[in-house]
């Protein structure tokens, strides 16, 4: 064995996992869309969507509910940790789409962190 002979290791499970992160769970190609969560544009995956109308009344022609809303939408977004930055707390609104017809803010319900990814439990209430 030569004095400067350089060891070279076999890449192991977790390199091929962060390549398939980026590669594939956050292709634009694949799964992610580009969208502006907190004024930043970024690659966010939508794992599912779920809107639950709320209990109301009519009143004069218009649906009333002045407590809890019309409906609540959940989501879950999944984006980079080195995209979004520090890790949000539940309670944080979050605006995505700002700027856009589509815009939408919701509270953070949770937020889990996995191989360098957010794991978002995103809730509105539509008044």
């Amino acid at each position: 064995m030569a004095l400067f002979e350089k060891k070279i290791s076999k890449p192991i499970f977790k390199d091929f996992a962060d390549k398939d992160i980026d590669n594939i769970f956050f292709s634009e190609n694949e799964h992610a869309e580009m969208h502006k969560v907190d004024g930043k544009n970024m690659l966010v995956v939508f794992e599912e969507l779920e809107i639950k109308e709320r209990s109301a009344h009519w009143e004069a022609g218009a649906k009333q509910n002045f407590d809890t809303g019309l409906y609540k939408a959940t989501t879950i977004i999944h984006v980079k940790v080195k995209d979004y930055g520090q890790k949000p707390k539940s309670g944080k609104l979050i605006v995505l789409d700002a700027g856009t017809d589509h815009k939408r803010t919701y509270i953070i319900i949770s937020c889990e962190e996995a191989a360098g990814v957010y794991r978002m439990k995103l809730e509105r209430t539509r008044q």
